[in-house]
């Protein structure tokens, strides 16, 4: 069974398609939230979750892309990717990807977003 969430950003929305592992089933879990994704490292945008989600047994990555959307276990961060980047020696969790175009968007806007996040 696909896994999937609705992204509001700065009040347009957005659908991701989720990977299968326990690092999503934990934010499943949280939803629905509303953060204030800030702009970082000039490509993503995060904002760290109430609760902190598991990463036991899940695949990391240091090679992030855009449209991605990650989870930074160091901050207990969502994030969100407006531009690729290598961020070795840190290690993210892959969490999906948004399906339409968010990275043309997310590259214009400002130092702060406001995201609600839903099951679909």
């Amino acid at each position: 069974m696909s896994k999937s969430i609705k992204l509001t950003i700065d009040g347009k929305e957005y659908t991701a398609t989720l990977n299968d592992n326990r690092t999503v089933d934990d934010i499943l879990n949280i939803l629905p939230l509303e953060l204030t994704l800030q702009r970082y490292a000039g490509h993503e945008y995060y904002s760290s979750l109430p609760q902190k989600p598991s990463i036991k047994g899940v695949p990391m990555t240091s090679d992030a892309h855009a449209g991605g959307i990650y989870y930074y276990d160091g901050w207990s961060a969502f994030t969100v990717l407006y531009g690729g980047a290598d961020i070795t020696p840190f290690k993210v969790v892959h969490i999906g990807d948004v399906n339409e175009d968010i990275i043309t968007p997310l590259a214009a806007a400002g130092n702060t977003v406001q995201a609600k996040i839903e099951i679909k």
